[in-house]
Protein backbone atom coordinates (compact mmCIF):
# COMPACT_ATOMS: atom_id res chain seq x y z
CA UNK A 1 0.00 0.00 0.00
CA UNK A 2 1.30 3.45 -0.90
CA UNK A 3 2.50 5.71 1.85
CA UNK A 4 0.25 8.74 2.32
CA UNK A 5 1.88 12.13 2.56
CA UNK A 6 -0.13 14.16 4.97
CA UNK A 7 -0.21 17.90 4.54
CA UNK A 8 -2.09 20.58 6.37
CA UNK A 9 -5.17 21.97 4.65
CA UNK A 10 -4.78 25.45 3.27
CA UNK A 11 -6.68 28.25 4.87
CA UNK A 12 -9.22 29.93 2.65
CA UNK A 13 -8.41 33.47 1.68
CA UNK A 14 -10.91 36.26 1.72
CA UNK A 15 -12.46 37.40 -1.55
CA UNK A 16 -10.39 40.60 -1.54
CA UNK A 17 -7.15 38.71 -1.05
CA UNK A 18 -8.02 36.04 -3.61
CA UNK A 19 -8.36 38.40 -6.58
CA UNK A 20 -5.19 40.03 -7.73
CA UNK A 21 -5.22 43.68 -8.61
CA UNK A 22 -4.87 44.16 -12.35
CA UNK A 23 -2.95 47.12 -13.70
CA UNK A 24 -5.04 49.29 -16.00
CA UNK A 25 -4.37 48.78 -19.69
CA UNK A 26 -2.91 51.58 -21.68
CA UNK A 27 -3.85 51.86 -25.32
CA UNK A 28 -0.84 52.06 -27.58
CA UNK A 29 -1.09 53.45 -31.07
CA UNK A 30 0.75 51.43 -33.70
CA UNK A 31 2.83 53.37 -36.21
CA UNK A 32 1.23 53.59 -39.67
CA UNK A 33 2.29 50.90 -42.10
CA UNK A 34 3.65 51.52 -45.54
CA UNK A 35 0.84 51.73 -48.06
CA UNK A 36 2.65 49.92 -50.85
CA UNK A 37 4.68 46.76 -50.52
CA UNK A 38 6.67 45.50 -53.48
CA UNK A 39 5.34 42.25 -54.89
CA UNK A 40 7.86 39.58 -55.76
CA UNK A 41 7.52 38.02 -59.16
CA UNK A 42 6.87 34.35 -59.61
CA UNK A 43 9.80 32.03 -59.27
CA UNK A 44 11.23 30.98 -62.58
CA UNK A 45 13.58 28.21 -63.49
CA UNK A 46 13.81 24.65 -62.32
CA UNK A 47 12.06 23.15 -59.34
CA UNK A 48 14.17 23.01 -56.22
CA UNK A 49 13.19 19.40 -55.55
CA UNK A 50 15.47 17.48 -57.88
CA UNK A 51 16.35 13.84 -57.83
CA UNK A 52 14.49 10.75 -56.71
CA UNK A 53 11.99 11.38 -53.89
CA UNK A 54 12.52 9.49 -50.67
CA UNK A 55 10.48 6.45 -49.72
CA UNK A 56 8.84 8.26 -46.82
CA UNK A 57 7.78 11.07 -49.13
CA UNK A 58 6.37 8.59 -51.63
CA UNK A 59 4.40 6.76 -48.93
CA UNK A 60 2.97 9.98 -47.51
CA UNK A 61 1.96 11.17 -50.98
CA UNK A 62 0.21 7.86 -51.70
CA UNK A 63 -1.67 8.13 -48.40
CA UNK A 64 -2.67 11.72 -49.24
CA UNK A 65 -3.84 10.75 -52.74
CA UNK A 66 -5.97 7.88 -51.44
CA UNK A 67 -7.53 10.17 -48.85
CA UNK A 68 -8.38 12.75 -51.52
CA UNK A 69 -9.84 10.06 -53.83
CA UNK A 70 -11.98 8.70 -50.98
CA UNK A 71 -13.05 12.25 -50.09
CA UNK A 72 -14.13 13.01 -53.66
CA UNK A 73 -15.92 9.64 -53.85
CA UNK A 74 -17.89 10.48 -50.69
CA UNK A 75 -18.64 13.97 -52.01
CA UNK A 76 -19.87 12.55 -55.33
CA UNK A 77 -22.05 10.03 -53.50
CA UNK A 78 -23.64 12.78 -51.37
CA UNK A 79 -24.27 14.97 -54.42
CA UNK A 80 -25.73 12.01 -56.36
CA UNK A 81 -28.08 11.07 -53.52
CA UNK A 82 -29.15 14.70 -53.12
CA UNK A 83 -29.92 15.01 -56.83
CA UNK A 84 -31.83 11.71 -56.80
CA UNK A 85 -33.88 12.92 -53.84
CA UNK A 86 -34.65 16.16 -55.66
CA UNK A 87 -35.86 14.27 -58.73
CA UNK A 88 -37.99 11.91 -56.64
CA UNK A 89 -39.41 14.86 -54.67
CA UNK A 90 -40.24 16.62 -57.95
CA UNK A 91 -42.13 13.58 -59.25
CA UNK A 92 -43.92 13.16 -55.91
CA UNK A 93 -44.93 16.81 -55.90
CA UNK A 94 -46.18 16.56 -59.49
CA UNK A 95 -48.20 13.46 -58.64
CA UNK A 96 -49.76 15.05 -55.56
CA UNK A 97 -50.64 18.31 -57.32
CA UNK A 98 -52.13 16.54 -60.38
CA UNK A 99 -55.00 15.13 -58.32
Amino acid sequence: MAKRHRTRARQRRTAEAAHRAVAPRTETVAPPRATHRPVRGSRTGYSRAVGVPSGALQRSSVIERTFIVKDFRRLGLVVGVALALLVVAGFAEGALLAR
